[in-house]
C-alpha cells in the first residue's frame, strides 16, 4: 500500500499479501479501501462541506459494520477471549478517533489537504497493522476451527503462526498506533484552530494594527508548537517502521525454525526403518553365517574336492573378505544413520516450534543444538572450545534462547578473518547465570560499541547484515528480565555475556 498526502495523493493499492482467505473479511477490507481512496482524491480539489460529509459519514458506518462482522465471527467461533478482548479493544479506539476526526473535519469552514493529509496517513497506516497482525491471526484461528480443529489446537496453531516475538511486537504496535491516532486528531485539532486563527487575523486586520500584530504573535506561537507536534509524529512514524521491519524479521526466523522441525520430523520417519531394517539385517547375515560355518564344518569333515563349484566361486568373490567386510559395513552404515538421527534431533531441540511458553531448560544443551546446527558456517572459520559450568535448568523460553546463541555465533564468526578460536563459557553468579560467546576476532570500535544494538545499525558491507540481529537479541534477553554485556578490543576479539535469572520473577 503507498500513500503520499504532502504533495498529491496517490491511491491506496491493494497487495495480495494482505489477504486473509476469509472471502467476508476480504471483501470488507477491500471496500474499506475504496473509501479511503474516495477520500483521498477528494483531498486533490476544494470539496464541499456536503461531499466530505457523505464520505466521511460513509466510511464511519462502514468501519462499524465490518467491527461488528468480525467481533460476530469470533463470537460465533468462540474463538481465544484474550484475543477477542485485545482485538474489541482495537475496533473501538480506532472508531472513537475516526468519529473525533470527522467532528474535526466537518467543523472547519474550510476543508484543506493540511486538514486531510495527516488522517489520510493514519487511516493506511492502521490498517496495514490491523490486517497484517489481529485480522490474520484472527483469521488463522477462524481457519482452523472450520476445518475441524478443537479450540485449543486452533489458537495454539493461530500462536504459532503469528509467533511469541511477533505477538510482543504487535502489541507494542497497537499501543504505538493508539497514540499515533491521538496526536493525529491534535494534529488535525491543532491544523483547524491555526485556519480558524488566520482567518480572524484577516478581519482583525481591517480594524486595527496593533490587535494585527497580537494575533501575529499567537500564530508563530501556534506554528512552533506545530512543528514540534510534527517532529514527535515523525519520530512515532519511525519508531513504527522500526518494528515492522523487526516483525517482518521475526516472522522470517519462525518461518526457518518450522521448516527446520518440518525437515527433522520427515527425515526421522526413514532414518527409523531404516536403522530398523539394518538391525534385522545384521541378525540376518549372523544367522546366515552360521549356516554357511555348518556347510564348512560338513565339507571341512569330508574328503577333498567333493564340492568343487563352491569352492570355485567361494574363491571367485574372495569370501573370506566378505566374511570379513560384511559386519564392517553394516556397522558403518549404523553409526552414519546414529550421526544423522543426532543431526535432526539437534534441528528440533533447536527449533522449539512446540515450546512457546515458559518451562525450564539446560542452556547448555540449547548452546549445543545451536553449535551443531551452525557447524558447517563455524568449521571453516574457528575451532570451538566449551568451557562448561555445569549450570541448572532456568525458567525461559528455549527457541528465542537458541536464537540469541545462533546470532552471537554467527557474528563470532564473521568477525574472524583467518583461522580463530570460539569459546564458549557458561557459569553463576547469585540468583542468575551466565553464558559467554568469545572470539578471537578484529574487535569493535569503541565508537561503535555504544550502537551495536540499536536496530538497523551495521558495520558489515550492504547485502552481508540487516543490523537486526543484536537488537533482536537484545530485546528477547530483556523479555527474560536478563542483561547482555560486551567487552571487545580492537585487533583481539569481543566476548559477549548473557546474564539470566535461573527463575522468573511474576
Amino acid at each position: 500500500m503507498h500513500t503520499e498526502t504532502d504533495q498529491e495523493f496517490e491511491a491506496f493499492v491493494w497487495d495480495d499479501k494482505y489477504n486473509t482467505d476469509m472471502d467476508v473479511v476480504d471483501t470488507q477490507h477491500h471496500k474499506l479501501v475504496d473509501l479511503i481512496n474516495q477520500l483521498g482524491a477528494i483531498s486533490t480539489h476544494q470539496t464541499s462541506p456536503g461531499e466530505l460529509g457523505a464520505i466521511l459519514n460513509e466510511l464511519a458506518n462502514y468501519t462499524v459494520y465490518h467491527f461488528d462482522t468480525e467481533e460476530r465471527l469470533m463470537e460465533h467461533y468462540a474463538i481465544d477471549e484474550a484475543h477477542q478482548a485485545i482485538h474489541i479493544k482495537a475496533h473501538q479506539h480506532f472508531t472513537s478517533q475516526v468519529t473525533q476526526a470527522e467532528k474535526i473535519l466537518l467543523g472547519s469552514s474550510e476543508v484543506s489537504n493540511r486538514l486531510l493529509a495527516p488522517l489520510l496517513k493514519y487511516l493506511t497506516n492502521w490498517l496495514v497493522q490491523h490486517i497484517l497482525g489481529l485480522d490474520k491471526r484472527m483469521t488463522q484461528e477462524l481457519l482452523a476451527l472450520q476445518a475441524g480443529d478443537s479450540h485449543e489446537e486452533a489458537a495454539r496453531k493461530a500462536a504459532v503462526f503469528m509467533t511469541q516475538a511477533a505477538n510482543v511486537l504487535m502489541e507494542a504496535l497497537n499501543e504505538m498506533y493508539g497514540k499515533l491516532g491521538d496526536k493525529t486528531l491534535e494534529v488535525m485539532k491543532k491544523n483547524q484552530e491555526l485556519e480558524a486563527e488566520q482567518e480572524a487575523l484577516r478581519v482583525l486586520n481591517e480594524q486595527l494594527e496593533q490587535r494585527v500584530k497580537q494575533r501575529t504573535t499567537a500564530v508563530e506561537h501556534a506554528n512552533r508548537q506545530l512543528l514540534a507536534n510534527n517532529a514527535e509524529l515523525k519520530q512515532l512514524n519511525e519508531q513504527l517502521e522500526s518494528a515492522q521491519t523487526q516483525l517482518l524479521q521475526s516472522e522470517k526466523m519462525a518461518s526457518i525454525g518450522q521448516l527446520a522441525a518440518g525437515v527433522a520430523h520427515e527425515i526421522n520417519n526413514p532414518v527409523g526403518f531404516v536403522n530398523s531394517n539394518l538391525g534385522t539385517l545384521g541378525k540376518y547375515i549372523s544367522s546366515m553365517f552360521k549356516v554357511i560355518d555348518a556347510y564348512a564344518a560338513a565339507e571341512a569333515g569330508n574328503e577333498a574336492g567333493v564340492f568343487p563349484e563352491v569352492a570355485q566361486i567361494k574363491k571367485t568373490v574372495d569370501f573370506p573378505y566378505l566374511i570379513e567386510d560384511i559386519p564392517n559395513l553394516l556397522k558403518e552404515s549404523q553409526d552414519g544413520l546414529a550421526r544423522v538421527t543426532r543431526i535432526v534431533q539437534d534441528l528440533k531441540d533447536f527449533s522449539h516450534v512446540d515450546e512457546s511458553t515458559w518451562q525450564h531448560a539446560n542452556l547448555e544443551q540449547g548452546m549445543d543444538s545451536t553449535l551443531n546446527v551452525v557447524a558447517n558456517e563455524i568449521k571453516y572459520k574457528a575451532d570451538v572450545a566449551r568451557e562448561y559450568a555445569g549450570i541448572p535448568d532456568v525458567e525461559c523460553m528455549p527457541s528465542q534462547l537458541n536464537q540469541v546463541f545462533l546470532n552471537l555465533l554467527m557474528n563470532a564468526a564473521q568477525a574472524i578473518d583467518k583461522k580463530g578460536v570460539i569459546i564458549v563459557r557458561t557459569g553463576i553468579g547469585g540468583e542468575e547465570v551466565w553464558v559467554e560467546v568469545e572470539d578471537t576476532g578484529k574487535g569493535i570500535a569503541p565508537e561503535h560499541i555504544n550502537r551495536i544494538f540499536d536496530p538497523f545499525f551495521t558495520t558489515k558491507p550492504i547485502g552481508k547484515g540487516t543490523g537486526l540481529g543484536l537488537s533482536l537479541s537484545y530485546g528477547i534477553v530483556q523479555k527474560h528480565h536478563g542483561r547482555i554485556e560486551v567487552k571487545s578490543e580492537m585487533g583481539k576479539g569481543t566476548c559477549f555475556r548473557v546474564c539470566l535469572p535461573m527463575q522468573q520473577t511474576s
